[in-house]
């Protein structure tokens, strides 16, 4: 008797050390439904009474106690929903246990899937497996989300009039649309999994490959132009508009065509390309006349670095523009007041990335444009930039050089240029439904992917609406909302801002409020939705985005 007692002992201390090593839990009965051993982590599933998990309680009474406990749904074969009596409930499970084999999946009570999986060996010894297959289940879920957003994303790309393709943080060709494809006469298959190589000239794919790479490393958005064949048409001039969508660890690069002209192939080498387009790098082959327009504009570069400041003020000298440069906020300052005192009027403020945001500050107090750029875009963007700026600037009026004057600024003819819409958003899907949905209602838009880069394009841009998304990095929606209004102390317009909200809970709406928001909308987004709102917020822009 103590040797079997001890065996017995010794079996059920290493059935215990296996149920925990495996993380499951398990029953094995005999053939005259007696219970042999029960795990203890049985009652991590089952809340019953120690007494009903001892060796030789009958299988009908645990099964009673897991009925009486309230699991009635539990290890049933999907039919939780057929109400039963207590005896129908013990007879069809004792049943379930003496098949050969059976497996069922629950989600209990407290959100967690368990899989029941009961063998009869033909000793007729049973056994049930318990496993929480709740991480698996998510992970099933997770796979299901991501491949229905994968599809939304291919269909929201597909439908874009634009062509557009996106490279992985490796620069891997990840996602073409089917304007992309009709555009370069190139199938999908051929190109994804590739490099820009696959689908581009040498000498474009080169450079695309490097502003990319600036791209991916700053988060700064980029626009550069260059020669694409065309087929028929010959050679057609492209702005291709790359920015940096997703997070740390999974950004993407998601660029369009944008602003195409066309470039007869009988054009003569050097001959200009009209007005709309940017002018080149010095050392491009085709170089177009200075346009008329930025004749007179004047232009304030605030850099500390002196190669910076030479190469600066050299474009801006080919593009036809007034400039001088400052070093600090305090020079800018000075240089500003200046200028207001005498009546001229500088119409755009360069910032250089390294100097202190301080400075855009300034430019909005003074109610001047301003644009920021690094190193690298001088050398491939600052005339695209400048140009691309200046277009939605009236004409001044002042005179053509920079000797004071005591005349007043004449008054401008206004120029309608579509409302730029500033979309804080940090999730990619969202900012390519943002995208195809300001882009049909006809207003111009920028795509901020945090809190301080919103503030930081408010200041540059001065957009004419705002929509926060409320979950974002490094500053939430609410913080920036706050910074953006105490920034605008000064100015005597207030950018509406339009709270993005995931579900409408009261105390989100107030929060917004609270913040200095105007308005809110709820996700997901309509084109519908975000036109009411916009007409709400800035009823004056409807005419001009319809225009």
């Amino acid at each position: 008797m103590v040797s079997g007692g001890a065996d017995a002992t010794m079996q059920t201390t290493m059935l215990d050390a296996v149920s925990e090593a495996l993380s499951v839990a398990f029953v094995v009965y005999d053939r005259n439904d007696q219970l042999i051993y029960a795990s203890r982590l049985i009652r991590n599933y089952f809340p019953i009474p120690a007494e009903f998990l001892s060796p030789g309680t009958r299988l009908r009474d645990y099964l009673g106690a897991l009925y009486d406990a309230g699991w009635r749904d539990a290890a049933t074969a999907g039919k939780g929903e057929i109400v039963q009596s207590r005896e129908e409930w013990i007879a069809e499970h004792i049943a379930a246990h003496w098949r050969e084999r059976s497996e069922v999946q629950q989600l209990d009570g407290r959100n967690r899937w368990t899989r029941y999986s009961k063998r009869r060996l033909p000793s007729g010894f049973g056994v049930c497996v318990i496993t929480d297959i709740t991480d698996q289940k998510k992970r099933e879920e997770q796979w299901r989300a991501d491949m229905e957003r994968v599809q939304l994303t291919e269909e929201i790309l597909d439908n874009l009039p634009q062509p557009v393709f996106v490279q992985d943080r490796n620069l891997a060709m990840v996602a073409v649309n089917k304007a992309f494809c009709a555009w370069m006469e190139i199938s999908a298959d051929s190109i994804l999994g590739g490099t820009l190589a696959s689908a581009f000239a040498d000498e474009v794919a080169g450079r695309l490959q490097g502003v990319t790479r600036h791209i991916l490393e700053t988060g700064t958005p980029s626009a550069v132009s260059v020669d694409l064949p065309a087929g028929a048409a010959g050679i057609r001039r492209v702005v291709l508009r790359s920015q940096r969508v997703g997070k740390p660890g999974r950004y993407f690069i998601v660029t369009s065509f944008d602003d195409v002209a066309a470039v007869g192939s009988e054009t003569a080498p050097g001959a200009p390309l009209g007005p709309a387009l940017p002018l080149l790098p010095e050392n491009d082959p085709v170089r177009p006349a200075i346009p008329a327009a930025n004749i007179g504009r004047k232009a304030l570069l605030i850099t500390g670095n002196v190669e910076f400041e030479s190469k600066a003020l050299k474009t801006l000298q080919r593009l036809g523009i007034d400039a001088c440069a400052v070093r600090d906020p305090g020079e800018q300052e000075a240089f500003l007041s200046v200028a207001r005192s005498v009546g001229v009027v500088i119409d755009l403020v360069i910032v250089d990335t390294d100097m202190d945001v301080k400075c855009l500050e300034i430019a909005e107090t003074f109610g001047t444009a301003t644009i920021t750029l690094d190193g690298f875009q001088l050398d491939t963007e600052l005339a695209f930039l400048v140009m691309e700026r200046l277009a939605g600037l009236d004409p001044d009026g002042a005179a053509d050089d920079w000797e004071i004057s005591t005349s007043e600024p004449q008054a401008a003819t206004p120029v309608a240029t579509a409302p730029l819409v500033l979309v804080a958003e940090d999730n990619e899907i969202n900012q390519i439904v943002f995208s195809q949905i300001l882009e049909g209602l006809g207003y111009s838009y920028r795509i901020a992917a945090d809190g301080e880069e919103v503030v930081k394009l408010w200041l540059e841009l001065q957009p004419d609406i705002v929509l926060m998304d409320i979950t974002l990095p490094r500053l939430n929606g609410f913080e920036a909302s706050r910074r953006i209004r105490e920034l605008g102390l000064s100015s005597a317009r207030a950018t509406p801002i339009v709270g993005v909200l995931v579900q409408a809970f009261e105390r989100d709406r107030e929060e917004c409020f609270a913040a200095g928001m105007d308005d809110v909308i709820l996700k997901p987004l309509s084109p519908d939705a975000v036109e009411a709102v916009l007409s709400r917020v800035a009823p004056a822009l409807k005419g001009v985005s319809a225009g």
